[in-house]
């Protein structure tokens, strides 16, 4: 277990951050540079299949040699439809909207163990770089809440979300973060044997 609550410390808040800040924003220019390295695969803690290493490795380096900017202006901001959008009250909810039941789920979750944290602007906390982000805050700090809250707020529709943005075409650097988000996920779930309620998705 430690070796887990270690990994998602670290991965939650890279994984997070790249996909909660814009590229040229600082907090990501440190990882951006951990991906720009040859051998960042071999080092990362979470093993990958060799089929499924070459695929993100080939993804995230064709991404960076291209305008991040753009990929993320396509995919979290629009103008145009979201083709996923990042917030689990979208999958979550019968009217796939933000600000739904699960955010205030997850909001009296927060409230009841007196978590604050600071978003940008009025960002709903259920977007995926702000969980991954708790998931590594908790584990830092209130570790007997990590198996709850990722069983209960956050495996309830990140896979399902993370499946569908490596769908997404013409943005590779984020369609190789969403296969390595997900297999991530996916070890951590398997290494705290945690069961996921099935739930009803709506997107």
């Amino acid at each position: 277990m430690q070796d887990s609550f270690q990994q998602i410390s670290l991965y939650g808040r890279l994984l997070g951050a790249a996909f909660y800040y814009e590229p040229n924003a600082s907090q990501v220019s440190r990882i951006l540079d951990f991906f720009r390295q040859p051998s960042w695969a071999k080092e990362w803690e979470i093993q990958l299949s060799v089929k499924t290493s070459e695929k993100v490795t080939a993804l995230i380096a064709q991404g960076l040699k291209q305008d991040l900017s753009a990929q993320y202006q396509q995919l979290f901001i629009g103008p145009n439809e979201l083709p996923a959008p990042p917030w689990g009250s979208v999958y979550l909810d019968p009217e796939s909207v933000i600000f739904g039941n699960s955010l205030l789920a997850l909001r009296n979750f927060l409230r009841q163990h007196q978590i604050e944290f600071q978003a940008q602007q009025d960002e709903p906390e259920d977007h995926i770089g702000l969980m991954l982000m708790l998931a590594a805050y908790l584990v830092e700090n209130r570790p007997y809440l990590v198996t709850e809250f990722l069983r209960e707020h956050l495996l309830v529709w990140a896979p399902h979300f993370l499946e569908q943005l490596a769908k997404v075409e013409n943005v590779p650097f984020y369609q190789g973060l969403a296969i390595l988000t997900l297999h991530s996920l996916q070890q951590w779930q398997k290494d705290l044997h945690i069961e996921s309620p099935k739930v009803r998705l709506y997107r």
